[in-house]
């Protein structure tokens, strides 16, 4: 390793450069990572830009000439980060893409290359090539794609004629999934005319499904995304957006979060690290169509005739896209020009008697929307300037509503508070402090107006949720929700009630703190369950839910509620509610109830110290140790838990369905309990939650699915197609940022689904499993070594698999130096392995003399020629030898059968490797199995393989009988002497 002390990045680059020429890539691979280690230590300039997309670009090639496609996707889009632009880099992530056969994102990138390269030079030639190879490669669906043009032919004259137009529209919808019948729409109607004429048609039906299709269309394709842009604009997209309609909005905010993805190539990009305060660096185009998509949403959402689903999903875009670590980086821009806007929608009360008859509409989310986006924009703030900015916009804001201090004044700043403390709550708790808001919600929550009552209320109840952040409210605001606990009005008493479950629960887990008299969170529970069996009101039930989230830390609480069976039904009930909000709270409550929320336990140094110090130490309820929870579990599986589990998994929030997989997986954990999951669907849910969501809820939904895998037969638990799917979560589990448990349990996994066949092992390879699983074999963990070593004694059956082992690298000497250690369970897949390597010669042996095609049989040579480099490579491992000879001679009889059966393979690979057997004392060990009758020491299966050993060597010549039938190699009695 070279020295990059006093070398500068660019030398480091050209040494680089040098060594790829000699094809030695992970020495190249080492320079350019030298080169950007010190590259990120300079200043960022637009040379230092291009060095690093120098650097990454050429670490891209040499990742894809080490057949590494995952790292050189990486390496290429960190590369387009610094240059967007950039050619080599774009064409190198096309061709890594290709041979993932990730097909549709391929065409994609050489599409966009296209666009950008100047025409006639050398680079144009070469992507056009590419491009053809792409396009040659799917040319087997040319018949397909034939009836796909004709198709949509008819589906389009279906609708010019309005016969059957739903059913045509959900035609085109079916074929705009594939990435043949999109580029067929658009190459049938490339202006897009007669799709613009669908959406400016007055039929709701035509417009939705048209929209639909459309936001198919666009998906992972940044050529699609950019004409649909450009053809559609921004004011016909916005028309959808703001129709007073239940689903056209919701689906043209696909529409548009699809477009943003592709043409942002956002979902490449947020696959590389970076640090969260520096944007992505896109180049002027798309710039200027961020800007465009914002300019649209701000506007909307400060449009008071925009309806209030229309409001909702501008906000929800906002929330996905506004903040510079993961999306468009409109911040800034919204601090100025957004905050305002959406706060006076925030200050919006339905029902206030002065209400301006231009008022927003608004629905019961639009306040948690705007929450949202709020909370992701302060938590991209990221220095105390842009803080101090946006805490003076909410500020003047509030000071501006309290200049007139009457009834409506006082119910939209308590509102705004409402709608902070549920988003940046640091800045809601900072004005409830600054403009002495305690006083006015005492004094609404006493104003016997049911509507102050109700606003003020809520305000309470959000500052209870952080204990440790809104002390003076929760002094003062325990009385108070006691009090209107005791009001005539249902409505107040349940939001009421939540505020008191927030404060009794705001200890957590912690048994050793009382923030409420004894009992009180059982007395609270019981409440909220009787609330949710009895009342017939959807809101009543919605918070008493909501309260039962925040009980439920409380273990005397679970148990109570776990015997409830009445209250569990409610709970399943409510379940088919869409709204997101409760859904997170039943979810929620299944997850306290069985205990599957992470538990940080701090070190026992660290207890030491705060024992020392006298510092407060949290302490564990007994009944939330193992064998309550467990029976919790076995309560909530008796109650049909598995059922509403499944029918959750359908929700499109990716909070809820984090919260359900852990919860699937803690039922997993119990293996008597896999089988029910998989009967009641449970395994098919668990796919689509380890492919898509959070990468806690896809970490726990795959560690689910491996458990299941585990112990269940694969081919009942994943039929079919669903196998195939299941290869991919599992081997990303299978990183080192992952727990030993999560890797050694989806290695066990691999190893079952191996065994499957031949499609499954491909699938496996194909997902870069190889390198995934063999560098576990290299692990400490004895555990995580045998595992490895099992599954790559499954998965070397693979013909690709082999012909890793016949290289120049050490994989064979590791495993013989395996077969040699103290772990039996390792000796036995090494040697498992080994036998499966040397044993294709022994299995092909009958079909050598058969009338094979000329490519069959060059095939055929190929095995027997690897097969004999496999058996070479066995036997130059040093220590070979004495460790067989060891193995045959031992006790154990399972590991001698494998020990005799891997020297067979190796004597009848090939005569000279017979030859090397044959000289060693390891034919002495050969000659005595023959003899020994005595079956504690040898049976006759063990004695059988060393009699055809001994066989071989006979047929080649290396040995002789003599007249007494007894085998010899040299006259004994001469070398006694």
């Amino acid at each position: 390793m070279t020295s990059s002390s006093n070398i500068n990045p660019g030398e480091l680059r050209e040494q680089g450069n040098q060594v790829f020429k000699q094809g030695k890539f992970q020495e190249a691979i080492d320079r350019y990572s030298d080169a950007i280690n010190l590259l990120a230590d300079l200043p960022l300039s637009e040379t230092t830009k291009t060095d690093f997309t120098k650097c990454y670009s050429n670490r891209a090639q040499c990742f894809i000439h080490l057949n590494q496609y995952e790292e050189a996707i990486e390496d290429a889009t960190r590369a387009l980060e610094y240059t967007p632009a950039d050619e080599k880099s774009l064409y190198r992530r096309s061709s890594a893409f290709e041979r993932l056969g990730r097909l549709n994102e391929a065409i994609s990138d050489a599409q966009r290359l296209i666009s950008i390269s100047p025409k006639g030079n050398a680079a144009d030639e070469q992507t056009n090539s590419l491009l053809r190879k792409l396009r040659d490669s799917t040319e087997n669906k040319h018949t397909q794609r034939t009836q796909i043009k004709s198709q949509i032919q008819e589906m389009f004259e279906a609708i010019n004629t309005n016969l059957n137009q739903e059913t045509a529209l959900n035609n085109l919808l079916v074929i705009s999934r594939e990435d043949s019948g999109a580029e067929g729409i658009l190459a049938y109607d490339s202006d897009l005319q007669q799709i613009k004429e669908c959406i400016q048609a007055n039929e709701r039906i035509t417009i939705l499904g048209t929209v639909r299709v459309l936001a198919s269309i666009v998906k992972n394709s940044y050529k699609r995304a950019e004409l649909v842009y450009n053809k559609l604009g921004v004011p016909l997209m916005g028309r959808c957006l703001a129709m007073n309609d239940t689903e056209i909005p919701a689906c043209t905010t696909i529409l548009v979060h699809n477009i943003i993805m592709s043409i942002c190539d956002l979902e490449n990009r947020r696959k590389i690290r970076k640090p969260i305060n520096v944007p992505f660096n896109f180049d002027q185009p798309v710039i200027e169509f961020i800007n465009n998509i914002f300019r649209m949403l701000v506007e909307f959402i400060d449009d008071k005739t925009c309806p209030a689903i229309g409001r909702d999903c501008c906000l929800d875009l906002v929330a996905k896209f506004v903040d510079r670590a993961n999306g468009c980086n409109w911040t800034s821009k919204f601090i100025v020009s957004g905050v305002p806007k959406v706060l006076r929608v925030a200050a919006t009360v339905p029902n206030l008697p002065d209400n301006d008859k231009k008022a927003y509409p608004i629905t019961e989310q639009t306040k948690m929307y705007i929450s949202c986006a709020l909370s992701v924009v302060y938590n991209d703030l990221c220095s105390d300037k842009e803080r101090e900015e946006f805490n003076n916009e909410c500020i003047e804001f509030v000071k501006a509503l309290r200049e007139k201090d009457d009834i409506a004044s006082r119910v939209r700043t308590i509102s705004v508070l409402s709608v902070l403390l549920q988003g940046p709550f640091e800045t809601g708790n900072a004005i409830l402090g600054n403009q002495n808001l305690v006083d006015l919600m005492i004094q609404m929550a006493g104003s016997n107006d049911s509507l102050q009552e109700r606003i003020a209320v809520e305000a309470i109840v959000l500052s209870a949720s952080k204990k440790d952040k809104a002390a003076g409210i929760l002094a003062q605001g325990a009385d108070i929700l006691k009090n209107l606990y005791r009001s005539a009005n249902e409505d107040i008493r349940v939001l009421a009630l939540v505020g008191l479950s927030k404060i009794a629960s705001s200890k957590g887990t912690d048994a050793s703190t009382n923030v409420v008299a004894e009992g009180s969170c059982q007395t609270l529970g019981r409440a909220c369950c009787k609330l949710l069996i009895t009342s017939q009101s959807f809101d009543i039930r919605r918070w008493s839910a909501d309260g039962l989230a925040y009980l439920t830390l409380d273990a005397d609480v679970k148990e109570e509620l776990a015997d409830n069976l009445a209250a569990l039904k409610a709970l399943f009930t409510l379940c088919q509610c869409p709204d997101a909000h409760v859904l997170y709270s039943i979810t929620t409550i299944l997850v306290n109830l069985t205990n599957t929320y992470d538990i940080h336990k701090p070190d026992k140094e660290m207890l030491e110290l705060a024992t020392y110090a006298k510092q407060h130490i949290p302490k564990e309820h007994p009944k939330d140790e193992k064998a309550f929870f467990d029976e919790r579990r076995r309560k909530l599986i008796e109650a049909g838990i598995i059922p509403v589990l499944v029918q959750l998994c359908k929700h499109k929030s990716e909070n809820c369905r984090e919260q359900i997989a852990r919860v699937f997986l803690g039922l997993c954990e119990n293996e008597k309990y896999r089988g029910a999951i998989v009967a009641g669907g449970g395994a098919k849910a668990l796919l689509p939650l380890a492919l898509e969501g959070t990468s806690v809820g896809m970490t726990k939904a795959t560690q689910a699915l491996a458990k299941i895998t585990i112990t269940t037969n694969p081919e009942i638990a994943f039929p079919g197609q669903r196998m195939l799917e299941l290869v991919r979560p599992i081997i990303k589990l299978l990183r080192i940022e992952h727990t030993a448990l999560e890797n050694f349990e989806a290695l066990m996994a691999v190893t079952n689904l191996a065994s499957i066949g031949e499609s499954v092992r491909k699938r496996i390879l194909k997902e870069g499993g190889f390198s995934s699983i063999e560098q576990y074999m290299f692990e400490e963990h004895p555990m995580l070594r045998r595992a490895a070593t099992e599954c790559m004694c499954n998965l070397v059956i693979q013909e690709e698999v082999m012909k890793n082992f016949t290289g120049e690298n050490d994989r064979i000497k590791l495993l013989v130096l395996y077969c040699g250690g103290d772990d039996e369970s390792l000796i036995k897949a090494a040697m498992g392995t080994l036998a499966v390597l040397s044993s294709l010669q022994a299995d092909i042996e009958h079909i050598k003399d058969l009338n094979l095609e000329a490519e069959e049989r060059q095939r055929l040579n190929d095995l027997i020629k690897e097969n004999r480099v496999i058996c070479n490579k066995m036997l130059d491992v040093k220590a070979f030898f004495e460790i067989f000879k060891q193995l045959c001679a031992c006790n154990n009889l399972d590991l001698q059968f494998r020990a005799l059966y891997i020297v067979r393979n190796i004597v009848k690979a090939d005569k000279e490797l017979a030859v090397r057997v044959v000289e060693t004392e390891l034919m002495d060990v050969l000659f005595a199995i023959q003899e020994i009758k005595d079956d504690r020491l040898v049976n006759e299966k063990n004695r059988k393989i060393a009699s055809d050993i001994v066989g071989v060597c006979l047929k080649y010549g290396l040995i002789q009988r003599n007249k007494s039938d007894t085998i010899k190699e040299e006259d004994e009695t001469a070398t006694a002497d």
